[in-house]
């Protein structure tokens, strides 16, 4: 259920507008996750992969509303031995943007801020085996849910297309474990780059 929930929000948020199509541009971005999980003994940063596909949507000059649908590489390592948490998401993030400057600049300066819904998939160790309880049952839930900031720089390649370039943290709202007495949040930075093209002309 949590999942077709994701997919039918991706699918307001990039079909929505066709009505305002002129102030709405779409694309592809890939980039790096630097993160760790909060409440875990010597925690160390783990790099991941993120690629996906994003969404601007202009409200006026300044303001803008981006959306994302990302496969998102997150977990942690840690300092006192070679294992890793690596955690698969499907990611939603969605955020407010202000833009610094003029619709005819080259260079627009942005700061962000949102929400984001995760979907996990895969929870593995460095062996590439599932983490679970004894029982089988799943150690990590499948819902995460968070809050993100950040800043980037929007370049304009040629009228209306844009290479978008974001860089944020993140934290989560709610443990990832359905351990009593445990807080382990995803949380760390983001690093991406996208080009963004007009749905017409």
């Amino acid at each position: 259920m949590t999942k077709k929930v994701y997919l039918a929000v991706v699918f307001l948020m990039f079909t929505g507008f066709t009505a305002t199509a002129q102030t709405m541009s779409i694309g592809p971005m890939a980039g790096v996750n630097v993160m760790t999980i909060s409440d875990v003994k010597s925690p160390k940063i783990l790099p991941g992969f993120m690629a996906g596909i994003f969404g601007n949507y202009s409200i006026n000059e300044n303001f803008g509303v981006n959306a994302k649908l990302l496969f998102s590489q997150m977990g942690t390592g840690t300092d006192i031995s070679d294992d890793i948490i690596r955690l698969n998401y499907i990611q939603l993030p969605v955020s407010l943007v202000y833009f610094f400057g003029n619709n005819g600049n080259t260079l627009r300066p942005k700061l962000f801020a949102g929400l984001y819904g995760s979907y996990l998939l895969q929870a593995r160790d460095n062996d590439g085996n599932d983490i679970v309880f004894p029982n089988g049952n799943d150690v990590y839930l499948k819902a995460d849910f968070g809050a993100q900031i950040g800043a980037g720089l929007n370049y304009i390649i040629r009228p209306r297309t844009w290479l978008n370039i974001d860089a944020g943290y993140s934290t989560g709202f709610n443990s990832i474990v359905d351990v009593e007495g445990t807080k382990n949040r995803n949380n760390g930075f983001q690093l991406s780059a996208g080009v963004s093209f007009p749905l017409n002309d």
